[in-house]
């Protein structure tokens, strides 16, 4: 981000990270269906929790850059007048 705002190609790359949580998962499917050891409940559910927490704090981030965004073009164009003509 350049002088502090957040600029609309800052947003790709969260979107991004945001959906690796399909990699995520297929390694827990992948772990649960031809892993060497099956994982156990408790391995299964700390996993599971610590993904929830993650991605919360992963998409929190991306809406935030995204309020950011939005408000830095609203500062850009604010007094803009469109003419359609």
């Amino acid at each position: 981000m350049n002088d502090g705002k957040a600029r609309i190609h800052d947003i790709e790359p969260e979107i991004m990270e945001c959906w690796s949580i399909c990699n995520d998962l297929e390694t827990i499917w992948t772990q649960i269906c031809d892993g060497e050891s099956v994982p156990t409940r408790d391995q299964l559910t700390n996993t599971l929790l610590g993904m929830q927490q993650l991605y919360q704090w992963k998409f929190e981030k991306l809406f935030n850059t995204y309020e950011s965004v939005v408000k830095t073009q609203h500062e850009q164009f604010e007094g803009y007048v469109y003419d359609s003509r």
